[in-house]
């Protein structure tokens, strides 16, 4: 009797070839407790931010690239978490006081990282076409809320089709964007050079002036948004199925377009009476587009919360190389029956335009102590909210295999929010965003989306 072979695995199947743990050069490092702020506070029970980077190379085999390129990336790892220590740190409360909480850094610490190998297909993985979720997640990193690690990464190659893809999954705790960019930027650059080539970050917290009331405000709301999470996991079914990541570009000219619709209604030569720049016309757009396709009663109101980098907002303005949390925040809402007929795109960027002027007039950490309650009372209205930034420059990473052909935030599968970032591959000041939906929510949006910019 003759013996049958086991079917082929499928070839979007992880095969894992390594778990290492990387840390810092030996004694480079002295044991280093950070105090948290209140801006790091607020996200004590938040998930992971996750990226995914997706770099093409010229065709290869494993084990040429486990020859000529993993060591290297691996030292200039090391030698980046030397600056950047905290990632490899975990959080605990802090010995002064059992409220205060600290990022505590020994000798030795180290984060995960996974290299694996797929046979799945790179052109379907890192288009711009939409795509399942259930493909994309087994080339993210795991980490959980209860792990005490601040960030993992995996490497995934592609032998194939001469790609792979970093995944790094990194907690909003130990920074937000501008800082977890900062990052990639130097380990980026060290990457590249053979040796560290970096801006040292900037670790202490005592430079941003701290409230105690607005670090007790944003400690229990952690316990609110702790129950929160709770009830929505045991709520949650098959969460990964009919998931779609779809990515929506606006070019320079679709956002001129846009900007020149608005503007028609104040006469040529006038100036719009709020903010109006290509962030704001561009988010209008989507906006409108997200209200549109879901078709709620015209009574309803809409939401759109969008973060700030405080940095360079505050008197004096806090260095881009700070690594931590400095957010502001900034809230806007219309009534969806005035954004259902033509002037829609202009009644929400008149509303973006307005708060950002608002945000700016009064500080950018006006009502600080407010955020909390604003964010968690519209948890259940599905704002949209943004991840990412054009500014950040996340197409400019370069590791020595070229820039990023396809960058994804897969956490907006979690939070609702639409991902951010300028357009790749020399887009010439375009921008794309990224939703994660529904298969028929995605198609519904894409039918608005595509027809609003024909009849502009």
């Amino acid at each position: 009797m003759s013996s049958t072979s086991p079917p082929p695995p499928p070839l979007d199947q992880i095969k894992i070839l390594e778990h290492c743990r990387v840390s810092p050069p030996k004694g480079s490092v002295p044991d280093t407790s950070i105090p948290l702020n209140s801006f790091d506070i607020l996200w004590l029970k938040y998930g992971a931010v996750q990226r995914l980077f997706f770099f093409k190379l010229p065709a290869f085999s494993t084990s040429q690239f486990i020859t000529h390129h993993l060591p290297t990336f691996k030292s200039s790892l090391s030698l980046t978490l030397q600056h950047f220590f905290t990632l490899c740190g975990h959080v605990r409360r802090s010995s002064s006081s059992p409220d205060h909480y600290e990022i505590h850094y020994t000798d030795g610490d180290s984060v995960s990282l996974i290299l694996s190998e797929s046979a799945g297909d790179f052109q379907e993985l890192s288009g711009h076409q939409p795509k399942d979720f259930k493909k994309l997640h087994p080339l993210i990193p795991s980490l959980t809320i209860k792990s005490s690690s601040l960030m993992a990464l995996q490497l995934t190659v592609f032998p194939n089709h001469g790609g792979l893809c970093l995944g790094i999954s990194i907690k909003h705790i130990v920074s937000d964007g501008t800082g977890f960019i900062n990052f990639i930027k130097s380990w980026a650059a060290t990457n590249l050079a053979g040796v560290p080539k970096l801006t040292p970050p900037l670790l202490d917290r005592n430079i941003i002036s701290d409230n105690e009331k607005l670090y007790s405000v944003n400690l229990e709301a952690n316990r609110v948004i702790e129950a929160k999470l709770k009830e929505f996991s045991a709520n949650v079914d098959s969460p990964d199925d009919d998931v779609i990541f779809a990515t929506f570009s606006l070019n320079k000219e679709d956002i001129k377009k846009i900007k020149d619709s608005i503007m028609s209604k104040y006469g040529s030569g006038v100036a719009a009476p709020f903010h109006c720049s290509t962030f704001v016309v561009a988010c209008a757009y989507m906006w409108t587009c997200l209200i549109r396709s879901r078709k709620w009663p015209s009574e309803r109101t809409a939401h759109f919360v969008f973060a700030v980098d405080a940095r360079p907002r505050v008197t004096p303005a806090i260095p881009p190389s700070y690594f931590g949390n400095f957010l502001g925040y900034c809230f806007t809402v219309v009534k969806v029956g005035d954004v259902m007929d033509g002037d829609g795109v202009h009644v929400a960027a008149e509303a973006i335009g307005k708060a950002i002027d608002e945000l700016m007039k009064h500080g950018v950490l006006r009502e600080a102590e407010e955020w909390p309650r604003k964010l968690l009372a519209l948890s259940g209205e599905r704002l949209l909210s943004i991840a990412g930034s054009p500014k950040l420059g996340v197409y400019e990473i370069d590791f020595g295999w070229g820039k990023p052909v396809k960058v994804e935030v897969t956490t907006i599968k979690e939070t609702g929010a639409m991902s951010m970032a300028e357009i790749g591959g020399g887009g010439g000041g375009g921008i794309e965003f990224g939703l994660a939906f529904p298969k028929h929510e995605i198609d519904t949006f894409q039918t608005c989306f595509t027809s609003g910019l024909q009849v502009l």
